[in-house]
């Protein structure tokens, strides 16, 4: 890929990010998961917790 190439796309992401649409379905999307508990950290760690106190 072309650095001009890589330079554009770049760009038209940091566009995209920026606008006032997208920035607030973002958010809606986040408010969402952290209600459903979907950003909480885990409780235990994946690797289980037996026989230790």
């Amino acid at each position: 890929m072309k650095i001009d190439t890589f330079i554009k796309l770049g760009s038209l992401a940091f566009g995209v990010a920026r606008d006032e649409k997208v920035q607030e379905l973002l958010k809606m999307a986040h408010k969402g998961a952290k209600r459903r508990g979907l950003l909480q950290p885990p409780t235990s760690p994946p690797w289980g917790n037996q026989g230790r106190k």
